[in-house]
């Protein structure tokens, strides 16, 4: 590793640092996705609008807070303020205000990842101009009858490109999944709160 640290200059030294954060993210989110990427049961829905059919929501209140996952978290709190609090009037503009609050924990540093998905294979195309400026410049200096004079350069020049595309192409992958994800939860949440709301109505 330390080989081609040095083989690869300076841009593989930030590449390197820059793989390292690509892999913390994406193991960070998938932590948090597990925890509260969740989606809520068909059972727990039909305890829930039973509740509030029959206008019990305190009972609701606290079914709903033993849901784990995002879900709960956003349900739980609309029914509080919805039900309880009855601080605002339209249900659609409330689930709408809970749902930018809370999915900021899953969309949180995705963009990083799509940062480093982008920015990785220009610095590895960045590493294969210096690598080739470097190898041009050592034929200037000692002829290209050896072999050995231009090899480092263009052996820096693949190795930044290679690592690059290798730290984007996971990073790609990942981002497109969470994003996925995210949007898949948040056409669940709005079914899910439209229906509880039409019931609140009535």
């Amino acid at each position: 590793m330390f080989y081609y640290l040095k083989v690869g200059g300076p841009i593989m030294i930030v590449l390197a640092i820059v793989s390292v954060i690509a892999l913390g993210t994406i193991l960070e989110r998938v932590t948090v996705f597990i925890k509260n990427g969740k989606i809520v049961n068909k059972k727990y829905l039909k305890e829930l609008k039973e509740f509030l059919k029959n206008k019990n929501y305190e009972d609701a209140i606290k079914y709903s807070e033993n849901e784990k996952g995002i879900m709960g978290k956003i349900i739980t709190k609309f029914l509080k303020r919805y039900c309880i609090v009855g601080d605002f009037k339209d249900g659609d503009e409330l689930l709408r205000e809970i749902q930018l609050e809370e999915m900021t924990t899953l969309e949180k540093n995705i963009r990083i990842l799509g940062i480093i998905a982008y920015t990785s294979p220009m610095l590895g195309l960045l590493g294969t101009v210096t690598g080739m400026i470097q190898a041009f410049n050592n034929m200037a200096l000692k002829g290209a009858g050896d072999p050995n004079v231009v090899a480092g350069g263009i052996s820096q020049a693949l190795l930044t490109t290679a690592y690059g595309l290798i730290i984007a192409i996971p990073a790609v992958f990942a981002y497109n999944i969470f994003n996925g994800k995210i949007e898949k939860i948040n056409d669940e949440v709005e079914k899910i709160i439209t229906g509880i709301v039409n019931i609140v109505k009535r």
